[in-house]
């Protein structure tokens, strides 16, 4: 158990904490065994009397906030570069048009599908960290394995069972599901599961808006109803959701795509919980800490009255509130008996918190905690977390809680995640066929129900296909290089002229400099 001290921003819907969600105040955060908060409180008031001993962790006027939370990812694309069509002129109409466009396969799925086929861990490593690295600690869109993955740096929504063994109760679907296949799904939310689905993604009015219209109909729309993108419906549909659920809110690809995105105030006007996703590196950010400044930009360009809190809200509490319906654990607040899921945020007092987090950028994430543990951190305030290694971030020297896949106990440095991502891009052809033939001979050799080897499928955003393919001649197959972890010059030099966004997007540079 141990104890951290700041300026916290508890987002608590818990009275004994605070009394309005938006409230900031110095105090302590206490963080059990379990990985837990036990208390939370104001100024020098003590806490719980088993933490007479605990050590405590000072950090000043910094911010200590929830653990941000992304709503929509799909992680096994996070390695790649923003991607457009050349020959496209106007904005794509929905999710099963840019699929079929020219470029897409050898620039997205085959050399997504070669990282996941030849170094699969070393792949979820990378993208894990990336996450982390923007002040994640939770993410939907893991891709489908063969068999659980323990020691993940952040927490995998789809995977999490916490201390029980009992399946998970979030569902998520990338594809276009029948009635029948909707049925079930809302017979399972009336029994307590979340259901994530890609719904509706597309331009106003466009085809896909029936797929909102088929949940409905199925009775999909409930409470633990989770949308994502959801921008081809309108008012009207949207006011229809009775029982209000969640809408996965990704502007950032909405706009490179659509030149368009989701309803906000609409759904906001019925009742709907709107959260943040990053989507995906071929049309997101790199994470949510991104996210939330295209929010931001995309709010003010509208014309919406968003505030930097309702911004901050979408990426911590609300997210975490629709989870909590099926996990019955609270993520994305800070109050007692809620999972000990936070983020340092490099702050000054005399700086407004709300607007701090949305400006603030990889270099001031200076705590990373999962569970109660450190993942991610100045080496000051990772002291003594085993086992770790070193991880440069825009000059920064920090340290990541990252272990070998095979022995949890030592660590995993990341210059061998890197050196293996490297092979891998130098010769995919030989490295697919190599590894193609070791879960063939693992599978034929295979005594007791685990796999050895951890497989992982390619989970294709089309609502076409479940799986990703190999071209036929592997000869084709370019993985591009590896994108950094932050929001660096390249990546937003590559932002400009490019997409449908009218460069809304553009904006995001002014909060790097």
């Amino acid at each position: 158990m141990w104890v951290i001290r700041g300026r916290i921003v508890a987002l608590a819907n818990d009275r004994s904490v605070a009394p309005t969600e938006g409230s900031v105040f110095t105090g302590r955060v206490w963080i059990d065994d379990r990985g837990r908060i036990a208390a939370v409180t104001k100024g020098t008031r003590s806490g719980p009397p088993e933490f007479a001993d605990a050590p405590i962790v000072d950090v000043g006027s910094s911010l200590v906030m929830p653990g941000l939370v992304d709503l929509h990812n799909h992680l096994a694309y996070n390695t790649l570069p923003l991607w457009t069509e050349p020959s496209q002129t106007v904005p794509f109409l929905h999710h099963n048009s840019w699929t079929r466009a020219k470029s897409y396969a050898a620039s997205t799925t085959w050399p997504a599908y070669a990282l996941i086929t030849a170094c699969p861990q070393e792949l979820l490593a990378y993208v894990e960290t990336k996450a982390i690295v923007g002040g994640t600690t939770s993410i939907q869109g893991s891709p489908p394995k063969n068999r659980p993955r323990d020691g993940w740096l952040v927490r995998n929504i789809e995977d999490e069972r916490f201390d029980s063994r009992d399946a998970n109760q979030v569902y998520a679907s990338v594809l276009t599901a029948k009635p029948a296949a909707l049925a079930e799904r809302a017979t399972k939310m009336r029994a307590g599961s979340t259901f994530i689905y890609h719904c509706a993604e597309g331009r106003r009015g466009s085809i896909v808006a029936r797929e909102y219209t088929d949940a409905e109909a199925a009775g999909c729309l409930q409470s633990q109803f989770i949308a994502v993108h959801a921008n081809a419906v309108g008012p009207a549909e949207l006011a229809r959701w009775q029982t209000a659920g969640a809408i996965a809110w990704s502007p950032f690809s909405n706009l490179w795509l659509y030149g368009e995105t989701t309803d906000v105030p609409a759904a906001r006007d019925a009742g709907v919980n709107v959260c943040l996703g990053s989507d995906w590196a071929p049309s997101g950010t790199k994470h949510v800490l991104g996210e939330l400044k295209t929010a931001r930009l995309t709010a003010d360009h509208l014309g919406w009255s968003l505030t930097d809190q309702e911004l901050v809200m979408m990426a911590t509490c609300r997210p975490g509130a629709a989870l909590a319906q099926a996990w019955d654990r609270q993520v994305g607040r800070l109050q007692p008996g809620a999972q000990a899921d936070l983020v340092v945020i490099k702050a000054t007092r005399v700086a407004s918190p709300f607007r701090t987090i949305v400006a603030a950028t990889e270099d001031d994430v200076d705590l990373v905690v999962v569970d109660g543990r450190p993942r991610y951190g100045t080496p000051d305030l990772m002291a003594g977390v085993t086992p770790s290694t070193a991880l440069p971030v825009n000059g920064r020297s920090m340290r990541l809680a990252l272990s070998q896949p095979s022995d949890p106990t030592q660590a995993w440095e990341w210059d061998e995640v890197l050196e293996r991502l490297e092979e891998v891009r130098a010769d995919p052809k030989h490295e697919v066929e190599a590894s193609l033939q070791a879960y063939a001979f693992a599978a034929r050799t295979q005594d007791g129900p685990v796999p050895s080897l951890l497989r992982l499928a390619l989970d294709m955003p089309t609502g076409l296909s479940p799986i990703g393919g190999l071209p036929k001649d592997l000869n084709d197959l370019v993985v591009p290089p590896l994108q950094s972890l932050t929001h660096d010059p390249a990546w937003l030099d590559s932002v400009v002229g490019r997409g449908f966004h009218s460069g809304v997007l553009d904006g995001l540079a002014d909060y790097y400099r």
